[in-house]
């Protein structure tokens, strides 16, 4: 076999074995991930105390028999290489406001004095804490671009973002897109998924064959394994994954879990990425290859980070018709609503939806809709997520971009290009005509851009509403330097719209950065723009009051 296993190759990199992950908490509910090194019977246990005693062997008695000595709940799943030994399990009937211990066991043991029963929470007690049906008052961190690997396996903000999680007592947390970078990487340890693909093409089509003709469950089996392989890899770091297995987690993707500038490349330019110099490619073959990398992208995006979000109807099943996945999804805190907006799983520069670009008409359509129902709600403060922010370049600084081949992707994935303001000008004028009768404040979160901004937009007719664009990346790949503070937009009159002025408040663009927002008294709300810097590495914060 001329490829390598991307189940078991290192690339001289360790990968992540045994792993939890806090998704979606309510007062009563949680959803906890799990993947396990190997593949069997294991038990999710939770209780409102710690379990004692003999936590690697269980005393040597079967699980049941074992937890009768303590109050607790458990649930069992087979785990399997079908999913890559992952599993989001479903707790329901918790009290709310209330801190639960979980561990995962298993009955079986291979023999030998090493095997450890329980695999997560045997030497480190894990946790989390659901939420309250009323919480004026919490905290919440944001985080986007994870990329170590491009800062020379540097930790980046990830220590100091812990530790502000933790002093702030935050309740949750939202990873504002490119979790993972599947391409971008230059060391030969470590390659980019599609240059791998382009050199790799022959031998993967020779072993994808079954009697001369390319077997497509075998390329999307192989290439969701390469896909998977990135997760463990980039989820592996000490800070994050204790971070993920505390906080619950809330994640939505952009283009780097799938491919750069994706949604913004033609089908021809996305067929150049994999084409090579002085060889025949036959471009029917080249595009079932990007075909299945793209469902190996959405399928390990899916593993991995969305199911554990809220359920949106998406499941594996359904992966196979990409137009039928739902990716955006809203939840509330204490009253206070969210909306995670998707940027990726629908956006084609060469689709016929010419008046809904980078979000897709359903989407759209589900935002206002909860947007109209949000507008009723009692909370004067609205959240929503959008990977890539509404403001932030200079116009001009696009407009040049676009000239160049190889910034026209990233100049297109921008709301401010002029290919997307009919979507942009719908979304921000129904906001503002929402909203203006109550005097609402909606706050846009995003990452991408891998800097720390804050603009405020406003509307000449709508004048009670308050928008924000609150942007901050990137976490721990190399942020966007000095010079590029440069290109960050002034105040001014948005292109492409004759009403919504943007005012620059704060930008920041030489050190990797995230976000804490607070809310108090469930009508006021704040964010600090943290950075690493100071005499001991301590945090530099850039607090804006948003309300």
């Amino acid at each position: 076999m001329a490829l390598v296993d991307p189940r078991n190759n290192d690339y001289d990199v360790n990968k992540l074995q045994s792993a939890s992950i806090i998704g979606h908490v309510t007062p009563n509910t949680a959803r906890i991930w799990i993947r396990v090194y190997k593949s069997g019977v294991w038990n999710l246990v939770w209780s409102k105390k710690t379990i004692e005693g003999d936590l690697v062997k269980l005393d040597g008695k079967p699980l049941v028999d074992f937890l009768k000595a303590f109050d607790c709940a458990y649930e069992s799943h087979l785990f399997s290489r079908d999913d890559d030994l992952t599993h989001t399990f479903d707790l329901e009937g918790l009290d709310q406001d209330t801190a639960y211990y979980y561990y995962l066991m298993t009955d079986e043991t291979d023999g030998s004095d090493n095997f450890r029963r329980t695999e997560i929470g045997c030497h480190k007690s894990l946790s989390f804490k659901t939420m309250a049906d009323a919480m004026p008052d919490f905290s919440f961190g944001f985080y986007s671009c994870h990329d170590p690997f491009n800062a020379n396996g540097s930790y980046g903000a990830w220590p100091l973002f812990l530790e502000r999680m933790n002093t702030a007592t935050a309740r949750f947390s939202i990873g504002g897109g490119d979790q993972v970078y599947v391409d971008c990487q230059k060391s030969k340890y470590f390659p980019d998924i599609w240059e791998w693909l382009k050199d790799n093409k022959d031998d993967l089509i020779a072993e994808s064959s079954t009697n001369g003709k390319l077997d497509t469950k075998k390329l999307d089996a192989y290439l969701l394994d390469l896909y998977r392989w990135y997760y463990r890899v980039y989820w592996k770091f000490p800070h994050m994954q204790e971070a993920f297995s505390k906080f619950p987690q809330y994640m939505i993707w952009d283009d780097h879990e799938i491919m750069d500038g994706w949604g913004s490349r033609t089908d021809a330019e996305r067929l150049a990425i994999i084409s090579r110099y002085f060889k025949r490619d036959d471009k029917a073959t080249d595009r079932k290859l990007v075909n299945s990398m793209w469902t190996a992208a959405r399928t390990a995006y899916f593993e991995y980070a969305h199911s554990h979000n809220p359920k949106t109807g998406t499941s594996k099943n359904s992966l196979k018709t990409p137009d039928s996945c739902i990716w955006d999804y809203s939840f509330d805190k204490g009253g206070v609503p969210f909306y995670m907006l998707d940027l990726r799983g629908h956006h084609d520069v060469e689709s016929p939806e010419k008046k809904n670009f980078l979000l897709g008409t359903k989407q759209v359509e589900r935002f206002e809709a909860w947007l109209k129902k949000s507008e009723r709600a009692s909370s004067p403060i609205l959240f929503v997520v959008s990977p890539v922010p509404f403001v932030h370049w200079k116009s001009v600084v696009l407009t040049v971009g676009s000239w160049m081949d190889s910034a026209k992707d990233d100049c297109m994935d921008e709301w401010d290009h002029s290919s997307n303001h009919t979507e942009r000008n719908r979304l921000l004028d129904y906001i503002f005509q929402a909203l203006d009768k109550s005097g609402k404040t909606l706050v846009f979160i995003s990452g991408d851009v891998h800097c720390a901004a804050a603009f405020r937009l406003s509307h000449n007719k709508y004048r009670k509403t308050s928008i924000y664009q609150i942007t901050s990346s990137a976490i721990s790949r190399m942020p966007a330097g000095q010079f590029a503070g440069g290109g960050i937009a002034n105040s001014g009159k948005i292109s492409g719209h004759d009403s919504i002025y943007f005012e620059h408040l704060f930008s920041h663009s030489e050190d990797k950065n995230f976000a804490i927002f607070h809310v108090k008294g469930g009508a006021s709300a704040s964010v600090d723009l943290c950075w690493p810097g100071g005499t001991q590495g301590e945090a530099v914060v850039k607090t804006l009051r948003l309300r």
